[in-house]
């Protein structure tokens, strides 16, 4: 078992660039499709996916979203990223929006943590997976050849190999990392927010397809990335802990448009008040949802939110 620091954040940002970013589909339906605004509830929080939906290809958001969030926060709307990353690495992110400056929160791991941005080192809310899931987890990955990466709550990257996915995981999570033998250095006690199976795609929905019965009763499983296929405990996902964040500031789901792009966002965009589908969704978000905004790369959650909430026009940047 061997514990590394994270990259500097020099090579992290490179790596991140060439492995973590999304390719907008410029095949896919552009349209803009807004809810009645007689049928709303008061919208108090947004909700944002970071990568494929907000986060540009150079992993920066463009300045119009930055302008519309400030503007937000200022008429006392909280604002939450809601990611499959660690809360270090949705940090960096939520500084260029100043949530940190206000009472902006983070709904990490897909759903198995959530943390003030104030303070990324206390949990309010968690749902964990326990070592007996790892090793169960691991095993079925093993058997068609794929590898499987980990977060812990001691707030640690376990991993088991140096194939290029395991590059890309260390890329975003911005937490050390540490590399052990399953299942023989899996501590008893190892407590993860999720648990994520990594290697070629086909690998990944061969192992997908075959998973004993049991495994859909266990965890929720969500394809993130055509290299990425995650676990998380049954019941667990950011929907469920973004309905936690509602109760704990005094409010409802109905009262939350959110934003996203992939599976991990299924259960988030169903059951907000407003929930939706960028234009560069997987087919699997837009059946649940029937409101749809432009691709990340053309500022969609932009244009919608300034559509939604009456906001001043931003300018389009070339």
């Amino acid at each position: 078992m061997q514990e590394q620091k994270h990259l500097d954040p020099s090579a992290q940002h490179q790596r991140e660039v060439q492995y973590m970013s999304v390719a907008a589909d410029t095949g896919a339906k552009e349209e803009l499709i807004l809810p009645e605004q007689k049928d709303l509830a008061p919208l108090k929080v947004v909700a944002l996916d970071l990568d494929g939906t907000t986060l540009r290809e150079d992993k920066t958001f463009s300045p119009r979203l930055i302008k519309d969030i400030a503007v937000l926060q200022e008429r006392g709307v909280t604002v939450a990223i809601c990611s499959g990353r660690a809360p270090e690495s949705v940090l960096t992110f939520s500084r260029q929006l100043k949530l940190d400056q206000y009472s902006g929160y983070c709904v990490c791991f897909n759903g198995g943590a959530l943390i003030n941005l104030k303070d990324i080192t206390k949990d309010l809310f968690v749902s964990t997976l326990d070592a007996t899931d790892l090793i169960d987890i691991e095993a079925q990955a093993r058997l068609h050849g794929c590898a499987v990466h980990a977060y812990s709550t001691r707030r640690v990257l376990l991993t088991e190999s140096n194939i290029k996915f395991t590059e890309m995981e260390i890329a975003a999570s911005m937490q050390p990392f540490e590399k052990i033998l399953f299942p023989d250095e899996v501590r008893p006690d190892e407590q993860v927010y999720k648990l994520i199976a990594v290697g070629e795609s086909e690998h990944l929905e061969e192992m997908r397809c075959n998973l004993p019965a049991d495994f859909h009763t266990r965890f929720n499983i969500a394809r993130t990335h055509s290299n990425f296929l995650e676990f998380m405990q049954k019941g667990c996902s950011k929907g469920a802990t973004l309905d936690q964040l509602c109760k704990l500031i005094g409010c409802s789901l109905e009262n939350v448009v959110a934003f996203g792009d992939a599976e991990n966002d299924i259960e988030m965009v169903r059951m907000s008040g407003v929930g939706v589908a960028v234009a560069n969704a997987m087919d699997t978000l837009k059946a649940v949802t029937p409101y749809r905004t432009y691709n990340y790369m053309a500022d969609g959650v932009a244009i919608y939110l300034e559509k939604l909430f009456g906001l001043p026009a931003g300018d389009a940047e070339a």
